[in-house]
Parts: structure tokens; sequence; C-alpha cells
């Protein structure tokens, strides 16, 4: 059997360096793992990338949702705040900037609910989601 389509690999050199070489499906990264005390680092993270992948596949499926109803999305933003605690907490803000009526709206609403990193992540953690559509 071949290797799955969706795999990362982390290499951490031996030492005391704090960054990790990540291949991600053939794209390399950099990924810094943080000191307790210290500021977030400048670049990638663990929750950085968790969140990212949050943003990523949110983003994509409110397009797909759309566009399955023939509405052009116009730009869709997704940004993820990832916050620390017990428990663990994900802000998420998804900005549309087609206009939707509110039935739709509701139906975006449940479709963003049930992304497919959404659904993994919700038994670990709270999203929190504010949806808004159309531009302002």
């Amino acid at each position: 059997m071949g290797e799955p389509n969706v795999w990362s690999t982390a290499h951490l050199p031996d030492g005391d360096g704090r960054s990790a070489g990540v291949n991600v499906n053939g794209y390399e990264l950099d990924c810094e793992i943080p000191l307790d005390a210290a500021p977030e680092p400048e670049g990638a993270t663990p929750f950085g990338l968790l969140a990212g992948s949050l943003s990523a596949c949110t983003a994509m499926s409110v397009r797909t949702f759309l566009k399955r109803w023939r509405i052009d999305p116009g730009e869709v933003t997704v940004h993820v705040a990832f916050r620390p605690g017990s428990p663990p907490m994900m802000d998420r803000r998804v900005t549309v900037g087609a206009d939707v009526d509110p039935d739709l709206r509701e139906q975006l609403a449940v479709e963003v609910d049930h992304t497919p990193v959404t659904v993994l992540l919700r038994d670990a953690l709270t999203i929190r989601t504010v949806l808004t559509t159309g531009a302002r």
C-alpha cells in the first residue's frame, strides 16, 4: 500500500533548537516550538498550524457551498484565534463578501459548523463562530 494522500513529517535536530522542520505533502516550512513563558514566536507554531487548518477548511467549504447555490461568494476571509485554557477554545470569524438571504445564511452557518476539520476538532475544544455576510 502506498503513502496516504495527506501526510506530514517533522524533524527536530539534535540539541536545544526550538524550530522543527515540517514537510506537509512535500511543502516545507519551519515550526517554532514556543517556550512556556515566552511570547508567541514570529513564525508558525503547532497551534498556529492547527488554526490554519481550521481557517483554510472553513474558507473552502464556504466557497463550495455558495457556488452550489450559484452565488459568487466574493472574498471569503476566515480568521481563527486559538485560546488556551481549560477547555481550550478557538474563535472563528467568517466574513463573506456576497449578500446572502437570511434562509441561506442559516444553512451556511450550519455548513460552517460541519466542515471536516470542525467535526474533527469539536470534541476536543470549543469553536465559537461569528458569521458575517454582505459588503459592510
